[in-house]
């Protein structure tokens, strides 16, 4: 920082330079700032090689996949049910609840669908209910207006008239910057819907 005095310039007139090039330096400082942004965190997912964001505060934890014990006559996308921390839970595939074909391979080669992925436990589900995923990438923070369907009334509620998924993240948006790629944001309560009777 260059005040413009010299080392023998009276002092008082040093200071109060200092001071005013302190006070511009600040004032640049605080210009430059970005403004504050509402963000909401989702835990980012994937199946195959498309992504999935679930709602971070919906997420209990994340565990390697377990063995699932298949039911007689339950729906495809029913895996079965494991124990998860202690409880019985529903293992749901994400991939087949949003009817993604799992043949072939994903972005990195593996065959899609394989065992070793991990499950999503999900808070607050009577029965408790996990999620099958092939893996999970990281949670991701993003601007809370991509969260909502442009033209989705901010009074309508969560889920009605739409599908499984609730809007998109395009690549860039994750604000950590830890999250590269774009990712759809999946409703969970119009997800679940279909299996809860």
């Amino acid at each position: 920082m260059k005040i413009g005095l010299t080392a023998g310039a009276d002092p008082k007139a040093r200071h109060a330079a200092l001071l005013d090039a302190r006070a511009a330096a600040l004032a640049a400082r605080g210009a430059e700032r970005e403004e504050a942004v509402e963000t909401v965190a989702y835990l980012v997912c994937a199946c195959g090689a498309e992504r999935y964001g679930l709602p971070l505060a919906a997420v209990a934890g994340v565990t390697p996949e377990p063995t699932c014990t298949g039911l007689p006559g339950a729906p495809p996308a029913l895996k079965g049910i494991t124990a998860v921390a202690g409880a019985i839970v529903s293992v749901l595939d994400l991939a087949a609840c949003l009817g993604l074909d799992r043949a072939g391979k994903d972005d990195v080669g593996q065959d899609v669908g394989q065992d070793g992925g991990h499950v999503v436990r999900l808070r607050a589900q009577e029965p408790p209910i996990a999620l099958a995923v092939d893996r999970v990438l990281g949670i991701a923070r993003i601007d809370v207006a991509l969260t909502r369907p442009a033209n989705q009334p901010a009074n309508q509620p969560e889920g009605l008239g739409r599908g499984p998924l609730s809007g998109y993240a395009p690549p860039g948006s994750d604000r950590t910057g830890d999250i590269h790629e774009g990712f759809s944001l999946v409703d969970l309560p119009a997800l679940l819907a279909h299996f809860s009777t």
